[in-house]
């Protein structure tokens, strides 16, 4: 398990992880852009039309479809698209992916600005504070890194709430 990063410059906000995957890279792309696969380690539906342009449909609990936009695609190394758009407009998440001696290299980016935490504020995550907010995202795109890793190796992966509340405090302490 390795953390991952949050960098503040002014107004923008960018979240990075790296994990090192022992499979090779087409794998690890389709584990990222082939619905299915999204489906097998993340349990929501999802909607792809994988092209510049295209929709990013997915289902979250509560029956919350959330639409984005594909922005680039460059197989099998580069896909990027927005996210929650709807709520955070300037929301931007790549997942690069470079081959590595032992398989491949997969870092992934958020970048959004300091106004989309505060509309999340005033809105879908009302009553909850920035750096709440903030250590939540990371932590949650902590656990995404970790469902695609398990999923990749065949394991299962346990995520109890007082796992969650863990990771959650780890990061707090890097949005500080």
């Amino acid at each position: 398990m390795t953390d991952g990063t949050i960098e503040r410059h002014g107004e923008e906000l960018t979240f990075r992880y790296e994990r090192l995957l022992a499979r090779p890279l087409d794998v690890v792309w389709r584990a990222v852009t082939d619905p299915a696969e999204i489906e097998r380690w993340s349990g929501t539906g999802t909607e792809l039309d994988l092209r510049p342009g295209g929709l990013l449909v997915s289902q979250h609990k509560g029956g919350h479809r959330v639409v984005d936009r594909v922005l680039r695609v460059e197989p099998p190394r580069l896909f990027e698209h927005t996210y929650f758009e709807d709520v955070n407009p300037s929301a931007v998440v790549t997942w690069r992916i470079d081959a590595a001696p032992t398989g491949a290299l997969l870092v992934l980016t958020h970048r959004l600005r300091m106004d989309d935490i505060r509309a999340a504020a005033a809105t879908i995550a009302a009553g909850d504070d920035l750096t709440t907010i903030l250590s939540r995202n990371a932590a949650g795109w902590h656990h995404i890194l970790d469902l695609i890793e398990s999923r990749l190796s065949g394991e299962t992966l346990d995520w109890s709430p007082r796992d969650q509340e863990a990771l959650r405090q780890r990061y707090a302490t890097l949005v500080g």
